[in-house]
């Protein structure tokens, strides 16, 4: 029994049926798995611009994460909010959240930057 039992024919429309399925198949996956493999160096450098850029009030020197009197947390406690995307990182920091300073990144680092943070998700 053919796994394409509605395209189990021999014809050319039932060739050209199965090897569309294929395609939608396989560009469906694709950028899922591209943007689910985000490469090391990326990570690194959202791990740069964190400790340059917002270490200061998410960490405590020599002590790691912080969640001080201020309630600012840390980079792993970002990641592992209920519900946490990726994609929500970056929406977050494209905001300029008023209690944060602007360092007006460019879309790459806010994309590095949110690589790195989604890194630490548990």
């Amino acid at each position: 029994m053919s796994i394409w039992p509605r395209f189990s024919g021999t014809s050319a429309a039932h060739k050209f049926a199965r090897l569309t399925c294929v395609v939608f198949a396989v560009a469906a996956v694709l950028p899922a798995a591209a943007h689910a493999q985000t490469d090391a160096d990326t990570i690194r450098k959202g791990h740069e611009l964190a400790i340059s850029l917002c270490a200061e009030c998410h960490l405590n020197p020599g002590q790691g994460e912080k969640q001080g009197a201020l309630g600012i947390p840390g980079f792993s406690a970002v990641a592992n909010r209920p519900l946490q995307t990726y994609d929500g990182v970056v929406s977050w920091l494209a905001s300029i959240p008023p209690m944060m300073p602007n360092h007006n990144l460019s879309q790459d680092e806010m994309h590095a930057l949110a690589a790195y943070i989604m890194s630490l998700r548990k």
